[in-house]
């Protein structure tokens, strides 16, 4: 009998626990979002310090300064008209994928030192954009321009029949319809301007660092 008594009691009390969430035995309490308290935990501190960043200071300065030199270095250096869309575009005079990784490579050299690890990684990361922006995306902008050449002699009316998949003849209004024209010629780099990026992040980032 008072094994029972117990029993039972033990049974009222576990209903108790999980009817009242005052005395919740069984359910742990829940854990704050991450996200929400990361969010409470950022403060005006955490901006400031991300505005003082020399390293994206220099990569960002060297970039956007590189992208607004473009419509001027198309006029000067290939005869083209001023077009200030070009500020906005890939390719061109000098190369902002390379001034931005050089410059954020030299920062983090001035900062923790030219042996330290860190340094080294952002070399190997800044050579091998460089290598892409010469030779990957600059073949692609050559690819775009042979079809750009084709697809405006199919327009004159010349027949055009290239090879698609699984031997597939491919005619001049099927790969009109198939991609935007025109393709974007300008997308990667010559070696010259490649050099010339690099060059032009290495002095904003020695420039970042003198006056700052």
């Amino acid at each position: 009998m008072l094994k029972q008594s117990f029993v039972s009691h033990n049974a009222n009390a576990l209903c108790f626990s999980i009817s009242n969430p005052k005395f919740n035995l069984l359910i742990p309490p829940k854990k704050p979002n991450r996200l929400t308290s990361c969010a409470l935990n950022v403060g005006l501190q955490d901006v400031t310090e991300v505005i003082h960043n020399k390293v994206l200071i220099a990569a960002g300065f060297s970039g956007a300064i590189g992208q607004l030199l473009k419509p001027f270095t198309s006029v000067v250096f290939y005869k083209k008209k001023l077009d200030f869309r070009t500020a906005l575009q890939a390719g061109g005079f000098p190369s902002t994928h390379s001034s931005s990784v050089v410059a954020a490579a030299t920062a983090i050299g001035f900062e923790r030192g030219f042996d330290d690890s860190i340094f080294g990684l952002t070399v190997v990361y800044a050579a091998l954009i460089m290598y892409d922006a010469q030779g990957v995306r600059r073949e692609v902008g050559k690819h775009a321009r042979v079809l750009n050449k084709l697809t405006t002699n199919a327009r004159r009316g010349e027949e055009i029949s290239l090879k698609g998949k699984e031997g597939e003849s491919l005619e001049s209004d099927e790969i009109s319809e198939e991609v935007k024209l025109p393709l974007k010629e300008s997308i990667g780099h010559t070696e010259v301007e490649v050099i010339a990026g690099a060059l032009f992040g290495f002095l904003v980032s020695v420039g970042v660092y003198s006056f700052m």
